[in-house]
């Protein structure tokens, strides 16, 4: 659902590129379009520094050398995970010494994380270690050892990937036409004894699409010579579309090549189609454009509520060192929409304007249509409700996350605003989707 300021916006937009194309030298007028764009944002005045970014990048320094040569796994908890309940937040492989990175929600903080380094003889290290500058020092003491690692109820950290099917169009921004929860776990050979694999598991947990949305999965910086040219799937719930996007395919089980030799994996070609297992309407052919799990009111017939749907990836990584820096940060899932008889993927920070499957001709910086929330069970706007609103001339906030100084709004506003980067936490009642 779009509001009226949306909805005139849109036919100035058509009209900006009916005009743009009737000029010979001037396809697309890209100052006219962020001007519509900054005028139909839900909240004024947006910081034009802003990353969209809620993500900290930290790093692990291990010095296992007192351990011998042997490659060890170094586990990275949020606390002790002996009392269960603990999240996963990094993992490595060490041979003697090494530094590798990983990430954390910008909000948090850490003083300490509890870590952890062993192999399938020995465990070497297990404990809290302090957190200093972004980064915790990991070293091994000679002849000191524990047991290995059986720890209860551990959890793998788990973000959510939100997106906007209309751009480069505006949009009503809640941010709910494709929501994923994507978590990732690697399974080290200093462990398995086979292979260094990366599990990427994503949850579809929601499509407010009214249009076929297609989604892939680009490893930033990983080429070819990193990975194993196949990648297998240890669980898997949902099926590629015959009649949907047609340049996608499904990639039964190869890597594919994203544009600059960087790999991929095509997840679906149609959303509804993923999300439904496979529902078609009365003639077997089309796919029903209903809200799923976006909606909750019982007087219209266009929602219903589903189940989710989750598919794991496993890719086999034959770079240690790309393995152990491979972070959420470098996993850019992104989806496909169409406008204009053109087709635009539609990327998360830090990958906007990126062009991984095809070219496409419009491009805005400084507006989100995808957004990276470092909360899997993050709970994301109902059907046509902003993520946020802020405008000067009523000064007041508004929108599903509407919080004064702990408001999306606000962190719109300046992304440097320590409180309002905590906006994700303080949803407001009925305006997001439970």
């Amino acid at each position: 659902m779009k509001n009226y300021k949306t909805i005139i916006a849109i036919f100035v937009f058509a009209a900006t590129l009916l005009s743009a194309a009737s000029c010979t030298n001037d396809y697309f007028n890209q100052e006219r379009y962020e001007e519509i764009i900054e005028s139909t944002f839900p909240v004024s005045n947006v910081d034009k520094y802003h990353d969209w970014n809620l993500m900290q990048s930290m790093y692990v320094s291990a010095d296992l050398t007192a351990s011998g040569s042997d490659p060890y796994c170094v586990d990275v908890f949020d606390k002790n995970p002996k009392t269960g309940g603990a999240t996963k937040v990094a993992s490595g492989t060490i041979s003697g010494k090494g530094v590798f990175k990983f990430t954390m929600p910008i909000d948090k903080v850490p003083t300490q994380l509890y870590a952890i380094a062993y192999n399938q003889n020995e465990c070497v290290v297990d404990g809290m270690m302090p957190v200093t500058s972004n980064s915790i020092t990991v070293k091994s003491v000679a002849g000191k050892l524990y047991s290995l690692p059986s720890y209860p109820n551990i959890s793998n950290a788990e973000y959510t990937y939100l997106f906007e099917e209309t751009f480069p169009q505006c949009g009503d921004f809640d941010f709910n036409d494709v929501v994923m929860g994507v978590s990732m776990e690697k399974n080290p050979k200093a462990i398995n004894g086979v292979a260094n694999y990366l599990d990427v598991t994503i949850r579809l947990r929601a499509v407010g699409a009214s249009q076929p949305i297609a989604a892939c999965m680009h490893l930033n910086g990983i080429t070819a010579d990193d990975v194993e040219p196949e990648f297998s799937m240890p669980q898997k719930e949902w099926d590629f579309y015959r009649y949907a996007i047609d340049f996608l395919v499904d990639p039964e089980g190869k890597l594919q090549e994203a544009r600059g030799g960087d790999v991929r994996i095509d997840l679906f070609n149609d959303a509804h189609f993923a999300m439904s297992g496979g529902a078609l309407d009365e003639t077997g052919t089309m796919v029903p454009r209903v809200y799923m799990n976006t909606k909750t009111d019982t007087i219209a017939k266009d929602w219903i509520t589903m189940s989710e749907k989750v598919s794991t990836y496993r890719i086999t990584f034959t770079n240690e060192g790309a393995y152990n820096d491979f972070t959420f940060a470098d996993l850019d899932i992104f989806v496909i929409s169409s406008y204009n008889a053109s087709y635009y993927e539609i990327h998360t920070s830090p990958f906007f304007g990126k062009r991984v499957v095809k070219d496409y001709p419009a491009t805005i910086y400084g507006y989100p249509w995808a957004l990276v929330v470092p909360d899997g069970n993050f709970k994301y706007p109902v059907e046509g409700v902003p993520i946020g609103r802020y405008s000067t001339d009523l000064s007041y906030y508004e929108g599903a996350y509407q919080l004064g100084q702990y408001s999306f709004g606000a962190w719109a506003r300046n992304h440097s605003n320590k409180d309002a980067q905590v906006w994700y936490h303080y949803p407001a009642k009925n305006l997001v989707y439970e």
